[in-house]
């Protein structure tokens, strides 16, 4: 796991549960912050897996978007709370093209 580029998580759209990212996870992560139209995000915890490659798999649910990085050798769950799921939804299928 690296480290996380310092200020990463800090504002009002973190809950300052889990702090930890995996490294694949770093850019979305920012976009989001980034992105008015997302009011909150929060980071799940990081599970092993076995594989290869960089991946997204964005889910709409009724608060917005359940997001799922996996990297080469791990996955973590996020959730963007938004009202606008399908826009954000497009721009990090552009962060994180198949």
């Amino acid at each position: 796991m690296a480290d996380k580029p310092r200020g990463l998580l800090r504002g009002p759209k973190f809950n300052g549960k889990h702090t930890t990212l995996i490294a694949p996870a770093f850019s979305m992560v920012e976009m989001l912050r980034d992105d008015d139209r997302v009011t909150k995000i929060v980071i799940g915890v990081i599970k092993p897996r076995k594989g290869s490659g960089i991946s997204l798999k964005a889910v709409t649910i009724e608060a917005g978007l359940r997001l799922t990085v996996s990297g080469p050798s791990s996955v973590q769950q996020f959730y963007a709370y938004t009202s606008e799921p399908e826009a954000v939804k497009e721009a990090l299928e552009r962060l994180y093209p198949n």
